[in-house]
């Protein structure tokens, strides 16, 4: 079964977001915010080797979020601002369907929680309770390090 992915009028956002996911691909499209860029001039901004790169701009350019020009032995790439308008259109418009979005408000999207505090939970250790609320595979993991625990001390009572 083909993957359709996020469908907003007619472009899949699923391989744009992922794109998204990694710390080297987002330092490559701020560098391609000032203007377009060949590889090489990109290899001498960020800390990666060629092949390394290469894998980048092709998750980039197949994801739609980066155009590839080819002249003659270069590529230059540059940002593709339909698909990125397109991804911000969708992300306003569901950020209005879950009522994130405040008309009245000038607030950045970080602030619109309240005092722009960050979400907290429960202190790791012991604090005042502001540390960031762990994620889920942190909680997981600690459950299953309690229940092995648990069975140890079992054996160890017999």
């Amino acid at each position: 079964m083909k993957n359709t992915g996020i469908n907003a009028g007619g472009v899949g956002f699923d391989r744009f977001f992922k794109a998204l996911g990694d710390p080297h691909r987002i330092q490559i499209m701020e560098l391609l915010r000032e203007k377009e860029l060949s590889a090489g001039e990109i290899l001498d901004t960020i800390d990666i080797v060629q092949s390394t790169l290469s894998h980048h701009m092709k998750t980039l350019t197949d994801s739609g979020a980066v155009n590839a020009v080819r002249r003659g032995k270069w590529t230059f790439y540059s940002l593709n601002t339909a698909v990125i308008s397109g991804a911000e259109d969708y992300l306003h418009s569901y950020a209005e369907g879950t009522g994130i979005m405040r008309k009245d408000s000038d607030l950045p999207y970080d602030d619109l929680r309240g005092k722009g505090e960050p979400v907290t939970g429960k202190s790791r250790s012991g604090g005042n309770g502001k540390e960031p609320v762990s994620s889920v595979k942190d909680e997981e993991k600690a459950g299953k390090k309690k229940e092995k625990k648990g069975k140890k001390n079992k054996k160890n009572k017999k």
